[in-house]
């Protein structure tokens, strides 16, 4: 339907962090920072189209950061999406190519 140049623009990076590692390993959870504009339908095409793997279940979160500098305050908002696969699949990131 559509090449994978398009689905990369609702995926922006995989987010890790000590708990996302820890989720990946126990759960085959994957984290993903996301468009904050798209939803759970299009995340879950992205992810089936890009990686070639079946999308168990996703949970999207806002996430807010309060960046303070001198006088300034800055809100910036991104979305976060926790991405459980079936368990016969997996990402793997090192085999990644853009078409």
């Amino acid at each position: 339907m559509f090449n994978n140049k398009y689905y990369y623009k609702f995926l922006h990076k995989p987010y890790t962090s000590s708990k996302v590692s820890w989720l990946s390993e126990k759960n085959g959870v994957f984290v993903f920072k996301v468009n904050k504009f798209c939803n759970k339908i299009q995340i879950v095409f992205a992810v089936e189209n890009i990686f070639k793997v079946k999308v168990k279940n996703i949970r999207t979160l806002l996430v807010k950061n309060i960046i303070k500098k001198k006088n300034n305050i800055r809100i910036k908002i991104w979305k976060k999406a926790y991405i459980v696969l079936h368990k016969d699949s997996y990402i793997k990131f090192n085999n990644i190519k853009g078409d």
